[in-house]
Parts: C-alpha cells; structure tokens; sequence
C-alpha cells in the first residue's frame, strides 16, 4: 500500500512538474531530434538528422559502452585495493629470496559501464572495431570499448540534400553533434509520449516500446485471426496486456487481439518512459498494465543546447564518526560527472538517474540507499552496484583532481550531498 501510494505521488508530481514546463516552453519539436555531421573514412561527410541503428534518435536518449581502464585505483594503497578484491589478493613468501611479494589471484580490474544521454556528447570518434574517443562538450575525452549494440551499429543520417544514408560502423570516421535546426524534415515522425500504468502506479513521459519503438512511423508487429499486422504507432490509442498479448486500440476505435511477437506478449524486453529532468523508468511486461499514448508537449528545453552534464561530479562526503569531506568526487570510483547514470531498481521498475538529477543518497542497508532528487522527491532503491554494499566507494578530491584524494568505503558513508 505504501508503495502504491509512493508511486501515485510521484507520478502527480511529475505530471505537475511536465505541465509546469509546457506553459513555458516555446521551443518546436524538432529540437528532440539528433543532429550532426558524420564523417566517413573516405573523409565524406553528410549533415542531417541522426538515428542510432533503428533505436536512439532523441537527445535525452542514452549512449552505452564501457571504461576499459579504472585509473582511479591507483589512489588506492595496495591494502585499499586488497579489500576491494577479498582473497583475491595475497602476500607470500619467496623461498628463492626469501622476502614477501604481492601477488593477485584474480583478474577484476574495477572497470565499469558508461552511460549518458546523447546531448551531453560532441563527439565520437571511431577509432577501431570497438574502440571509441567520446568527447564531451567541455572537451574532456573518454576512452570506451564495446559495453552495447551502440558500439558497432549501423547508423542513419537524413542528409538535408541527399536523403536517408545507412552507414555502417565500419566505414564511420567520426560523428559531430550539433543544435537541430527549428525546422528540419523528420525521417520518422514524432516522439512518443503518454501514460504508462503498471501495478505500482503510473508514469507520464516520452516512451519507447520493447526498449526499440520511439517515434510514430516506428511499427508494432503482431499475428491476429486474419493473419499478421504492422502499424505505425502513430496510429494507436492504447496498449492494454492480455492474458494471449495484447489488446490493441486504434485511434479509428477499432481494436485488435494481437498475439505471437514479443512486442505484445511476455518476451516483450519492457518500455521505458523518460522524464526530462529527472531519469527514466524500465518497466518489465509482468508489472505492466497499459499504456495510453498522447500528444507530446511543446518541447520543455530539451534541445541539444540545454544539456550541461559534463560539469565536474561534486559532493559533501559525510562519513560515520561524523566528519566530511567536500569536493570533486568519483563515485563508485568511477562516476565524476553530472551526465553520467545512477542505476537503482524498486521491484520489477529499474530507474536510471543522472547524478546532477540528484540531491542526496544516504545508504540504508546492505542492499539499498536512500536517493533524494533536486525536486524533494525520494527513492528506495536496491539492486544495483551504485546503491548496495558492492559500491567500491568515492574518492574525494578536495585540492583538485591533480592533487591526493581522500578514499572512503561504501560501509563508512552516512551520506553524500551534491552540489
């Protein structure tokens, strides 16, 4: 009951907040659009709207990959990194001379996932196979290997003389993002926006079906008793789950049984809803209910212009015995900037927020911490590294990323409150 409650809560508070931005927002759609310059190996290059494979095509969309390095671990002492690791690390002694060696018993170098929205990025540049530098709009470069299907994808780009081009990964030197232009032509209709309800409430935003549909000219396939159906979500009222499927209706009235494909049975991978200056939720099919499609606001200042996540991740680090420590901060000895995502789950919901979304986190049991955001809302969420006790801890940098830091474990944190 108390979680339903919660969720009807901040679902009125979302709302509230989206209507709040509608009366004030004066910017055309199409500034949720990607946009840039590709250029190719054979140094041609082609502007337009941008479409990563058949998924991301809107700014607060997310690009994933992985940190093949940590150089964070070398602020850790040797007997720092030996607590992170357990028995994976040992000192024995050398018969042949003697004295004591280190030595590791295991291979986890710490290394973790990347994630962040496509309009906090400027750049990316393809540098071979899986290798790519991501460049962010303050200029600092990152260096990311494989981690997703964003790595190796094949990317469109409606070129504004051309047409659609699919390039693939292979024969890309390097992508530039730019502001959209206030009228471009859409290769692929509107964003999708609306209700989502599940058991535990329901969610307002920009939505994507099966993790892929986002856009009205997107499909949704499914089998019915006179054959098979592909329709554009433009044209659909509301997605209701069955006990077969789903019940489809159209915005003509008429309603469809459609059974036999995951995006409208079980296998479905779940629908996201993202809400633009607070994160985005993925909703498994089991705790789906329904949802309702509705015209998308006026665009609350979400062009490419609007994103500012490459700031410096800082924090107050407030541990047990009751002093802190304040400055730049890696966050699970990993995270250091606003744009990058904290994962978290509440049941069968997965939430993904970035960190300059976020007030506080207080950890509050082994496997789950408190997360307040900016707006005064909270969150209980477990389930995840950036929440429990296999957190590897923050690093506080307090004269400067080029000077000591001050490392402190997950165990001894009482809170963290960014700035």
């Amino acid at each position: 009951m108390k979680t339903k409650l919660f969720l009807i809560t901040f679902t009125a508070f979302i709302n509230a907040y989206l209507l709040n931005e509608i009366e004030i927002a004066t910017s055309p759609s199409s500034d949720l659009l990607i946009y840039g310059t590709i250029t190719t190996d054979d140094d041609d290059s082609y502007t337009g709207q941008i479409r990563w494979g058949k998924e991301e095509a809107l700014w607060f969309d997310y690009f994933n990959s992985s940190k093949p390095e940590n150089e964070f671990l070398d602020y850790l002492s040797d007997d720092e990194v030996a607590a992170l690791n357990g028995d994976r690390y040992s000192v024995f002694e050398s018969s042949l001379f003697g004295n004591k060696r280190k030595s590791w018993t295991g291979d986890d170098k710490h290394t973790h996932s990347f994630a962040c929205q496509f309009g906090d990025i400027k750049s990316i540049e393809v540098r071979r196979r899986e290798k790519i530098t991501l460049t962010l709009k303050n200029g600092e470069e990152l260096y990311l290997k494989g981690g997703s299907n964003d790595i190796g994808a094949q990317v469109q780009i409606n070129d504004e003389s051309i047409g659609l081009i699919k390039l693939d990964w292979d024969n890309i030197k390097r992508v530039d993002f730019k502001k959209t232009p206030s009228q471009i032509e859409n290769a692929y209709g509107s964003p999708l926006y609306g209700k989502v309800v599940t058991e535990q409430g329901s969610f307002d935003g920009y939505l994507q079906w099966d993790h892929d549909e986002r856009m009205t000219a997107d499909e949704l396939n499914g089998k019915y008793d006179d054959g098979e159906l592909d329709i554009e979500f433009g044209n659909i009222r509301s997605i209701k789950k069955t006990w077969r499927g789903s019940e489809v209706t159209l915005k003509s009235g008429r309603v469809f049984e459609l059974r036999g494909s995951n995006d409208v049975n079980k296998s479905n991978r779940g629908i996201i809803v993202n809400m633009p200056h607070i994160g985005r939720v993925d909703i498994e099919w089991k705790e789906f209910e329904e949802i309702i499609f509705a015209d998308a606001p006026s665009n609350p200042e979400l062009s490419y212009d609007d994103f500012h996540g490459e700031k410096e991740l800082r924090a107050t680090v407030t541990v047990e015995d009751g002093s802190s420590y304040n400055g730049h901060i890696a966050f699970d000895l990993d995270e250091t900037y606003q744009l990058e995502i904290l994962n978290g789950k509440k049941k069968d919901i997965s939430y993904f927020i970035p960190f300059g979304h976020i007030k506080s986190i207080v950890p509050k049991s082994r496997r789950g911490s408190l997360v307040t955001l900016l707006n005064g809302h909270e969150l209980q969420l477990e389930d995840s590294v950036d929440v429990e006790d296999d957190n590897d801890g923050i690093l506080i940098f307090e004269n400067g990323r080029d000077n000591d830091a001050a490392y402190v474990t997950w165990d001894e944190i009482e809170e963290i409150t960014f700035e």
